[in-house]
């Protein structure tokens, strides 16, 4: 018996305990987990800041603690508080003629400290009804993480077996195997229980794992061409099987008369937001697009490449990413620009057409790479009409899409472009990649795709309201924020605050939240 059957036919044996299993004794599983994630943290880092060669004392390590440990911490109090609720608070749910909306953040009284100006909603399918933990059928579920975020595996597990109802066997991708034995540990209490379990190996052992016919369902964060073969696997069409895909994203600049001071926030602001992660993210920033009448913009082109310049080098950890990166900076700019050994310094590639052929515009770069297109538009109104019209049919992927516009801007005219863009999480004024880290909302493509076309995927993730018809999430923030987004490049004191999070997210308290203040502040 080859090690992947002996592993799904434990778990999967133990897929009527699992949906047996009430509200409450799921919460109490959670609590355990939440010590074991806190207990191995510091492990989890110094092993993630190793692989990507940062200085566990370097402010860049502070992402390794949030988007690590941190998130997974969240999102496991936040479905623990689900559970032993019993859903989501009905005084939120506004219904309209065609659907609903759940206004999810802030949520609890520490958000709007720690987040301030920040505001999220849930967006329903349309004719669905704002209800809440209808759980799966059940079965058992193999999950291939990714190897570019540490949180997403666990969090694509977590999904499964608290919305799916589901038992969870789970392939880490080879990029971030060596992680597997710190998760091992902190879900002891859920591997004990045989409700979870972890296979290792190459490609193989995924098709292997997927292809078992105690298998009835299959979850992956990847690309397009990686879900396109995980559905080739012979076994696989008659399972269901959900993703989360690439993208190529966007930023809308919607033009206006901006100081000096938004110009330079703003162009940090969008660098920060592209190279977290030194730009492995698939919520990562990979297309700017601008108004070409704007007087500003050539100001504003040049405020990122000065950001660009000044942010902290970064090792081009992500396999791939130098070819990657060759093949668009020969492709739009004709020469390498000088860079250190292992590295993909940040690159502005502008003027690219608003051609649905172009390269920048049809494949994601994965890498430290934003391209520029720049639109004919006449007026505020009419940019933001055809921004929304480009992004939606002519640029590859629909999983988020940022739009940064001044208070100066007609709210009727945004308001309709937010209505109009066709993507799982909408970040206005604010990077649409913090959808990803809330919780409270959800993560994943807009509706529609399919398994001939899966585009940027199929279902959500994260959602730990656990609601059962959501569509989209919409995040809004202050244009010019009074404290620093952790995203920023050069934040100062972000190893501080990576930290005091992680600590914050195992149980808030008020002493928490004035320790975390000072870092916050000072970034």
């Amino acid at each position: 018996m080859s090690s992947v059957d002996a592993v799904v036919s434990r778990i999967a044996q133990q897929a009527n305990t699992w949906r047996a299993l009430d509200s409450p004794r799921r919460a109490d599983i959670l609590q355990s987990c939440m010590a074991g994630v806190r207990g191995v943290a510091e492990e989890w880092v110094e092993l993630t800041c190793r692989a990507k060669g940062i200085s566990m004392d370097s402010p860049l390590a502070g992402e390794e603690w949030y988007t690590g440990p941190g998130i997974l911490l969240r999102h496991l109090r936040l479905y623990r508080d689900t559970l032993l609720r019993g859903g989501f608070p009905a005084a939120r749910i506004e219904k309209s003629c065609v659907s609903w909306s759940a206004k999810v953040f802030p949520f609890d009284r520490w958000d709007g400290i720690l987040f301030p100006g920040l505001s999220a909603e849930v967006r329903g399918l349309p004719n669905s009804e704002p209800t809440c933990l209808t759980l799966g059928p059940g079965g058992c579920a193999a999950v291939l993480g990714a190897g570019n975020v540490q949180s997403i595996a666990p969090l694509d597990m977590l999904y499964q077996l608290l919305k799916e109802n589901r038992v969870v066997v789970v392939k880490m991708n080879p990029v971030n195997a060596y992680l597997q034995p710190v998760l091992e540990q902190a879900f002891a209490p859920m591997m004990a229980a045989g409700f979870l379990g972890f296979v290792e190996g190459e490609a193989k052992v995924g098709e292997e794992l997927i292809s078992h016919p105690k298998i009835n369902a299959v979850h992956l964060t990847g690309s397009e061409d990686s879900f396109r073969k995980v559905l080739a696997v012979p076994g696989v069409k008659e399972k269901q099987a959900t993703a989360e895909l690439g993208a190529v994203s966007p930023v809308i600049v919607v033009p206006g008369r901006w100081s000096h001071a938004d110009i330079q926030f703003q162009a940090k602001q969008i660098a920060g937001m592209m190279l977290v992660n030194n730009a492995f993210n698939c919520n990562a920033p990979k297309l700017l697009v601008t108004s070409r009448s704007w007087p500003q913009r050539e100001e504003f082109l040049q405020a990122l490449r000065d950001a660009f310049q000044s942010a902290p080098k970064r090792k081009a950890w992500y396999p791939g990413a130098e070819e990657r990166w060759n093949r668009f900076v020969h492709e739009y700019e004709g020469k390498v620009p000088p860079r250190g050994q292992g590295e993909t310094p940040p690159v502005l590639l502008v003027n690219v057409p608003a051609d649905e052929t172009q390269l920048a515009l049809k494949e994601e770069a994965f890498c430290a790479v934003l391209a520029e297109t720049n639109l004919a538009a006449d007026s505020e109104e009419s940019f933001l009409r055809a921004s929304v019209d480009f992004v939606n049919e002519s640029v590859y992927g629909t999983l988020s899409c940022t739009v940064i516009a001044a208070p100066s801007t007609n709210k009727a005219h945004l308001e309709s472009a937010i209505d109009r863009l066709r993507y799982g999480c909408v970040g206005v004024n604010v990077w649409a990649g913090l959808g990803f880290a809330l919780g409270t909302t959800t993560w994943g493509a807009f509706p529609g795709h399919t398994r001939e076309n899966p585009g940027s995927g199929l279902g959500v993730v994260h959602n730990t309201f656990l609601f059962d018809a959501a569509s989209h999430t919409i995040l809004r923030g202050r244009f010019r924020p009074w404290m620093k987004p952790f995203w920023m490049p050069n934040h100062r004191t972000l190893g501080k605050l990576g930290l005091g999070l992680v600590n914050y997210e195992m149980e808030p308290s008020l002493g928490k939240v004035a320790r975390l203040i000072p870092s916050a502040l000072l970034g």
